[in-house]
């Protein structure tokens, strides 16, 4: 495990090709195969929080929403040890552990834990983050997360973790004290006053002139949510304020009312693209909460109406994935990756021909050049150009890697389109060659018999 100033040139030019390929697969729900990719880049460079981020979202990816219970051991939560060798031990063990179940809370903070220790704060802080997006009711979670927000001035994010707690537990007074010790700090933070010892006395010596802004009239104190309604009605045309409501909605999964704040900020915004994409990535995650609940509602009902209302809503949610995209799009032109990921909604929804022109945009970017062939080659196929398609698969082929599994998807495709197309000749060769890397390949075996056959004929 290195962080970024022992690691040479060369060994973060390998590192970098690694992640690029291991987004690759993960966009291609190879996701066993990336994260063997995430991993070795993050062990090897633990301080980059890129590689643990994708680390994390590709195994969050493959396991969909079926979050497991903790089971990891509690050693080194939060700077349990000062010993590096031991930390190194400790996030080894959490990170396999995570790639079993990445929601494992005891795992998330052992490996922030043991990040600290080495170093690595900005690492340690995201999986504290990611401990608490697993179980937001988590007291032990919130808490080391607050602490941690806290050290880095992240006050507002320190104050929604202790607002959890007392949610969890309301009037606790750890989490009380903690509390106003944060808007004390945050207060003297933002007035700059920890530079002019006689203001920050003065703040700190009379909490209530700090925190009155948190309470009524009768001395009640307001929830985040009532504070932040407060700053509104004051200054209704401060867009922070809407953001921060949306953010808040939008992480406690309440997408009805993160939708309605980012609106809200697009309209103040004077419609800035940057608010209408978190906007339209809002009302996305609200049709696909929708569609996941109706899916799980439909398995134990079995009702038509059911399973009719999930069609409909899963139609509404491609078309808002789609203008989605578009908006991206839109706003970077040039951006090969949004422009993979609207050829592939489109190929998908069996546009075919708009696909290949997004695939063609999209192959400009020389990483992916293969993988967009071979999209390309698909689309052909569905619309009955075997020619032009046959062409796409063997120039993909020849740009893939052999341990990418695109390689065996395009030898796989070339030997059953030549087959179809009663080129036996080409089907055993490019047959061979994918028996040469995998011959357990799908139904490989049974089609080099088929192909041995028709050429005895």
């Amino acid at each position: 495990m290195s962080n970024d100033s022992t690691i040479s040139a060369e060994e973060r030019e390998r590192l970098q090709k690694l992640y690029t390929n291991g987004n690759k697969q993960m966009m291609n729900q190879n996701y066993d195969y990336a994260n063997e990719m995430f991993r070795e880049c993050f062990l090897r460079d633990s301080a980059n929080i890129i590689y643990l981020k994708s680390f994390l979202e590709n195994l969050r990816r493959k396991y969909g929403e079926k979050k497991k219970k903790s089971f990891f051991s509690i050693l080194g939560r939060k700077k349990d040890t000062t010993d590096e060798k031991k930390a190194e031990a400790i996030l080894k063990s959490g990170v396999d552990t995570l790639q079993s179940n990445p929601w494992d809370v005891n795992a998330l903070l052992s490996s922030g834990g043991a990040c600290e220790v080495l170093g690595y704060h900005d690492s340690a802080l995201e999986f504290y983050r990611a401990a608490v997006d697993s179980e937001p009711a988590n007291i032990e979670a919130n808490k080391i997360c607050a602490e941690a927000l806290r050290e880095n001035a992240d006050y507002d994010g320190a104050l929604l973790c202790v607002l959890r707690i007392l949610k969890a537990r309301p009037g606790d007074m750890e989490a009380e004290k903690m509390r106003k010790n944060l808007t004390i700090e945050k207060t003297i933070h933002k007035g700059n006053y920890a530079q002019d010892p006689k203001m920050r006395d003065a703040a700190t010596s009379n909490p209530a002139s700090t925190i009155a802004e948190n309470e009524d009239v009768m001395g009640r104190k307001l929830t985040f949510v009532e504070q932040v309604e407060r700053r509104i009605k004051k200054n209704p045309d401060d867009l922070a304020n809407y953001n921060e409501l949306a953010d808040y909605y939008y992480q406690n999964a309440d997408y009805d009312k993160a939708e309605e704040y980012f609106t809200k900020a697009v309209e103040i915004s004077k419609q800035e693209p940057a608010m209408i994409e978190r906007m339209l990535d809002a009302q996305k995650q609200k049709l696909h909460a929708k569609v996941i609940n109706l899916k799980d509602e439909f398995a134990k009902n079995k009702n038509e109406n059911t399973k009719n209302e999930f069609y409909k809503l899963k139609e509404e949610l491609d078309k808002k994935n789609i203008e989605l995209i578009k908006h991206k799009i839109k706003n970077q032109p040039n951006n090969a990756t949004y422009r993979f990921e609207y050829g592939l909604l489109l190929q998908k929804q069996g546009s075919f021909k708009e696909a290949i022109a997004e695939f063609q945009n999209a192959k400009a970017d020389t990483s992916r050049k293969g993988e967009c062939l071979l999209a390309i080659g698909q689309c052909f196929q569905q619309i009955k150009q075997y020619k032009l398609a046959m062409e796409h698969y063997q120039e993909s082929v020849e740009l893939l890697a052999e341990t990418d599994e695109n390689k065996k998807k395009g030898l796989y495709l070339i030997t059953k389109l030549a087959f179809a197309t009663e080129d036996y000749d080409k089907a055993e060769e490019y047959g061979h060659r994918l028996a040469a890397i995998d011959f357990s390949y799908k139904d490989l075996g049974d089609l080099l018999d088929k192909v041995a056959e028709k050429r005895k004929i």
